[in-house]
């Protein structure tokens, strides 16, 4: 890895201070070039004040003008944009129970380097150890990081505290954020890897042009994230959509089936090995290249799995009304070889009014998480409201 050339690294990662100065540069990071009269109006910012926080964020190179724009009456407009190649550098991490996949962005995001490590224990002082090998690397390479995220699969209080990951096996709080900032003395944030993706996608990713939409992820667990005018839904406890535990089904005493008893990886498995597609010693990617092969059990295993998993996007489009759906996590090409089966269903079961809804798929790449938790970091260096 080598190491970048920026401008002074104090001017450069400090965090921004003053209310008018976040909003003024969130909005560019956001939103694009602006002239300082649009900022203004936008904003609801007197001149002189829009003035006095560009010229500091210009003195700081967290701004660069642009060409001058010219317009049929009055002065030139002279455009102001975010300086995202010699701008501050952040750190994601994304946390899964074999792995840590690492990723250093710009301030808009843009991955620059990533670095995957294995994990040897997911216990609490281990897992730290790993996250302290992977920041320090990227520290090394890219010297002006202004804040660090970490993703993972549980419930997240204040983005600050674990306070418990099935995932991990960690019944008790811990107070990740804390441990890390002792060790690394940057800004650190930790939030649930789905509710930080979705963050990303918002921001910076395909979710950005919809003021409301809904992620359904598949995978180890089952994810069911939305965001509504702009805002991710996160639930009075931090849970809203990330227990798996929507009913999609019932059994033939008819007790409910929940989504993540369908959809999830050990449940997927579980189906197959029962119908006879796989033996006990097969795993997912066994089950993958099957379907690659057109195995018509595998296919059919991939069909039941689409659609359980658009019976619960029928409920959240009936509940959310959103612009979009966005599928992914590690076993969305699960859905992609299901053909139609998905995009059937789902329209099978929402209003006629509603037809128009988009659908979109990710990659099932871990890029994408361990971007959305860089974005997290990203949104606390602007002073978002999460």
């Amino acid at each position: 890895m080598q190491r970048e050339e920026l401008t002074d690294a104090a001017a450069v990662s400090t965090g921004l201070v003053g209310e008018s100065t976040r909003a003024v540069y969130r909005d560019l990071l956001r939103f694009g070039p602006r002239s300082r009269s649009e900022l203004s109006g936008r904003l609801g910012l007197s001149a002189p004040t829009v003035t006095r926080v560009t010229r500091d964020l210009l003195e700081r190179d967290l701004l660069h003008p642009l060409d001058a724009v010219a317009r049929t009456k009055g002065r030139p407009q002279e455009p102001l944009d975010i300086e995202e190649n010699r701008g501050p550098r952040f750190i994601g991490i994304k946390v899964t129970s074999e792995e840590v996949h690492a990723v250093v962005t710009t301030v808009r995001g843009n991955v620059l380097e990533e670095l995957v490590l294995a994990l040897d224990s997911t216990a609490p002082e281990s897992l730290l150890e790993t996250l302290l090998v992977a920041a320090e690397a990227m520290i090394a390479a890219h010297p002006y990081v202004a804040g660090i995220g970490v993703g993972l699969g549980g419930l997240v209080a204040e983005r600050r505290t674990v306070v418990s990951s099935h995932l991990l096996d960690w019944a008790e709080p811990v107070e990740l954020a804390a441990a890390l900032e002792d060790r690394v003395h940057l800004p650190v944030v930790v939030e649930n890897d789905l509710v930080a993706m979705v963050s990303g996608l918002h921001w910076f990713g395909i979710g950005r042009t919809y003021d409301s939409f809904a992620v359904l992820t598949v995978g180890a667990g089952v994810g069911l994230a939305t965001v509504i005018d702009g805002r991710v839904v996160r639930g009075r406890h931090h849970m809203a959509g990330l227990t798996g535990r929507l009913p999609v089904d019932r059994t033939a005493d008819g007790d409910p089936i929940p989504i993540r008893e369908l959809a999830s990886t050990a449940a997927v498995l579980r189906r197959a090995r029962e119908q006879g597609v796989l033996t006990d010693g097969d795993g997912i990617e066994e089950l993958r290249a099957l379907i690659t092969a057109e195995d018509s059990g595998a296919l059919a295993i991939a069909a039941q799995t689409a659609r359980a998993v658009a019976i619960a996007a029928v409920g959240l489009v009936a509940v959310v009304d959103p612009e979009a759906i966005v599928l992914g996590g590690e076993n969305v090409d699960l859905l992609r070889a299901a053909g139609s089966v998905f995009e059937d269903t789902l329209r099978e079961g929402i209003g006629g009014g509603q037809r128009d809804l988009v659908v979109r798929t990710l990659s099932g790449d871990f890029d994408e998480w361990a971007r959305g938790v860089a974005v997290i970091a990203i949104q606390e260096f602007a002073g978002a409201v999460p």
